[in-house]
């Protein structure tokens, strides 16, 4: 009994499995470690294999009814394309009825009483989703004209800040003291306020855990939210784009309505970034702060500052989050120092982590990043999406299985290329699993555009979008 206790807590809540310490979690034995990922792996299955429909037909169709072994859920993992398989046309037509019978498919949690039908726009239909169900969906908007919408839930949001948290004021071989697990900060978010897609879903859970929702530390680049059907216009504005088609582009006419809305937001950014900088400089100079963005980002801020006279700006035990790789971004070889250079501090924490997984992946003093205990990481062949060997130093296509997710299927496979040793233990000491700090999507690599439009990409897809409406004539 106890040992089933253990594997529940294990599952639902490590943060208390752990202790709430994050060297603890990253210093389990490897073989221990194994062992009760696997009994987890097997309940999850279950569990999941009877709730959730897309898992059972795929389970059933494949004559898969446990898993014993980490290689047996490989044939169950989805593509990362998976959140967006509905017909495109349901969301031009405004079948949210429909849209909702297929995001059924991939929860376990009940829709039934989303009242979809009343719905006029993805805003609201997701907003509905919000209010009626226990999920809080995220959404992507990428140049295929399809958006991806991942079935989260509230629970799993809030706890997977509670992890940040954890992450970004603990460092590795120090047990937390009380202010490490309570820090007070003010919040910098160089992004727009608020939105539906999945970087911009954070914002509430980060007031939640880092201000106690004090909107008085908070702070934001930009005051407005990100319309969703916009975004969902921008995705098929580049789709078109890519087939010669952009003049049989339709534009719903509620969007046609708010283009004012859209284009007096438009004017007001440049003020608003003007003073969003006095703002960090000023108000907020000497400050614990959290911050966090694109390694392009925080280095276009920091080398602003710096050209300014401006340096060392906060307290030297904020959190500076970066990652998400370069994204096509040239830096300079000492952006970091740069970086750090502004902000004040020693140290600029970096994660690697995605929109279908409930756990960011912390990287070491080495820059690898350790993959938390309740996910297990794979790697695949590219081109046949076979399981590479656990062992030795292999390179293959990333994918996990998420064992703490609870509200859709927590196998996925990713777009990411990514490097692991299996048998030699990183030089930080950590007992965990790491990943090689080069991360590559397999897009860039052989030269086709991303699928995604990421938090580094909103504001252009976003002006492109208000642009055609600008000179659209129906």
């Amino acid at each position: 009994m106890a040992q089933e206790k253990n594997l529940e807590l294990f599952m639902n809540d490590p943060i208390e499995y752990f202790d709430a310490s994050i060297t603890k979690m990253h210093m389990i034995p490897r073989d221990e470690l194994e062992s009760l990922q696997r009994e987890a792996m097997r309940t999850r299955f279950a569990q999941h294999r009877s709730s959730i429909e897309m898992v059972k037909n795929l389970a059933d169709r494949l004559g898969v009814d446990e898993v014993n072994e980490f290689d047996d859920i490989v044939p169950l993992l989805f593509a990362h394309t998976a959140f967006k398989s509905y017909p495109a046309a349901l969301l031009d037509n405004k079948r949210f009825d429909l849209m909702t019978k297929w995001l059924q498919k991939h929860t376990p949690h009940d829709l039934s009483q989303v009242p979809a039908d009343e719905c006029d726009s993805i805003e609201e239909w997701i907003d509905a989703l919000d209010e009626h169900s226990k999920l809080r969906p995220i959404t992507s908007s990428g140049t295929t004209g399809t958006i991806s919408i991942i079935p989260k839930d509230k629970h799993g949001g809030f706890y997977a800040m509670r992890l940040w948290r954890l992450f970004l004021f603990q460092e590795f071989g120090k047990e937390p003291k009380p202010e490490d697990l309570n820090p007070e900060v003010d919040v910098i978010w160089p992004q727009f306020a608020n939105g539906k897609l999945g970087h911009l879903r954070m914002v509430g859970l980060l007031k939640n855990e880092f201000t106690g929702n004090d909107e008085s530390r908070f702070h934001p680049l930009y005051n407005a939210s990100i319309n969703t059907d916009l975004m969902f216009l921008a995705s098929k504005l580049r789709a078109a784009a890519s087939r010669g088609e952009l003049d049989r582009v339709k534009i719903d006419p509620k969007l046609l309505e708010m283009k004012g809305e859209f284009e007096e937001m438009e004017a007001r950014r440049p003020e608003e970034l003007q003073k969003f900088f006095e703002r960090m400089t000023t108000e907020l100079r000497g400050k614990r702060v959290f911050m966090t963005g694109t390694y392009a980002l925080m280095y276009e801020i920091a080398k602003e500052g710096l050209e300014r006279g401006v340096k060392h700006v906060f307290a030297k035990n904020s959190a500076i989050l970066t990652g998400g790789g370069l994204k096509g971004h040239v830096l300079p070889d000492n952006y970091m120092e740069v970086i750090k250079e502004f902000m004040g501090v020693d140290r600029i924490q970096e994660g690697y982590g995605m929109s279908e997984i409930s756990a960011m992946h912390w990287a070491c003093p080495e820059g690898r990043y350790h993959v938390l205990p309740f996910v297990i990481p794979y790697l695949l062949d590219p081109d046949t999406s076979e399981a590479l060997p656990r062992k030795g130093k292999q390179t293959g296509r990333a994918a996990f299985y998420d064992l703490v997710n609870e509200s859709h299927w927590g196998g996925i496979i990713s777009g990411d290329e990514i490097t692991i040793d299996w048998d030699n233990k990183c030089p930080c000491g950590l007992e965990s699993v790491a990943i090689e700090h080069s991360i590559m999507r397999y897009s860039e690599k052989e030269g086709v555009e991303d699928d995604r439009i990421t938090c580094n990409a909103t504001q252009e897809v976003h002006d492109e979008a208000v642009a055609f409406m600008r000179e659209y004539e129906g």
